[in-house]
């Protein structure tokens, strides 16, 4: 956590203060991770799995506000 930490504040000496703050959660009843599991498989046996959809999810977020430029134009993220 600390090394994160850290990340993040060189992030903010070299980019600035972040203008927008973004809180993204993982739901483990996503379909793209219900429909692998096998029957009688809960999400806490397959965390790799919720993991990788959850990246990918996040992932499209980013791109997604990148390209629209709601905000403002994006100058950095993590």
């Amino acid at each position: 956590m600390m090394q994160v930490y850290k990340d993040k504040m060189v992030i903010v000496r070299s980019r600035g203060i972040p203008d927008v703050f973004f809180t993204f959660t993982c739901n483990s009843n996503w379909r793209e991770i219900i429909v692998e599991l096998k029957p009688n498989q809960t999400t806490s046996n397959h965390l790799d799995l919720v993991v990788h959809v959850f990246q990918m999810k996040v992932k499209a977020l980013f791109k997604g506000v990148a390209k629209i430029g709601c905000f403002a134009k994006v100058i950095g993220n993590i």
